[in-house]
């Protein structure tokens, strides 16, 4: 499986959260600055040569990776993605609408002081998105290494049964 994980804005592409993604996949988690300039069209240019299978993003990665999985049609898990309130308004040019609708599962933290997971869930769902798409967890901002792993772990095995459960049904 490949797999491209977006850290967030105060964050590094070193840790746990990426050791443990090592382990499992082959992983593209750039370090980004997301002050730099055309930082958009070039995370999408590497995301889209990589051709992973899934997006993982946190915060300002995980609204990178909300519109990026949007234009390319990859699926992805967001972990209290900066759909708004962002306290910077990174470089997006190339951004285009995305025509596609793949699936997308939000993760939020009920306690978030940065990202009110409220007007995360209200702008998901003026977009289509509804309750089986997100959960709300009981933790704040910082996503910890045991809700991402079983996050993405849930996910994953939800995605082997679906893919086995359409070939049985061709």
């Amino acid at each position: 499986m490949k797999i491209v994980y977006l850290h967030g804005l105060d964050s590094t592409n070193s840790g746990t959260k990426n050791d443990w993604l090592k382990s499992i996949s082959e992983l593209y988690d750039p370090q980004i600055n997301y002050n730099e300039k055309n930082i958009y069209q070039f995370l999408k240019s590497q995301i889209s040569e990589f051709e992973p299978s899934l997006l993982i993003g946190s915060s300002m990665g995980g609204y990178f990776a909300y519109e990026i999985a949007k234009e390319l049609n990859i699926k992805a898990v967001l972990f209290n993605p900066a759909l708004h309130s962002r306290s910077c308004q990174p470089d997006m040019t190339g951004l285009k609408t995305g025509e596609h609708k793949p699936y997308i599962y939000f993760v939020f933290g009920q306690n978030d002081t940065i990202i009110n997971p409220k007007i995360s869930i209200n702008k998901i769902k003026k977009e289509g998105y509804n309750i089986e798409n997100y959960t709300v967890l009981n933790y704040g901002h910082h996503t910890s290494l045991e809700v991402f792993k079983n996050e993405i772990m849930a996910f994953i095995e939800n995605e082997k049964l679906c893919n086995q459960a359409e070939n049985l049904n061709p």
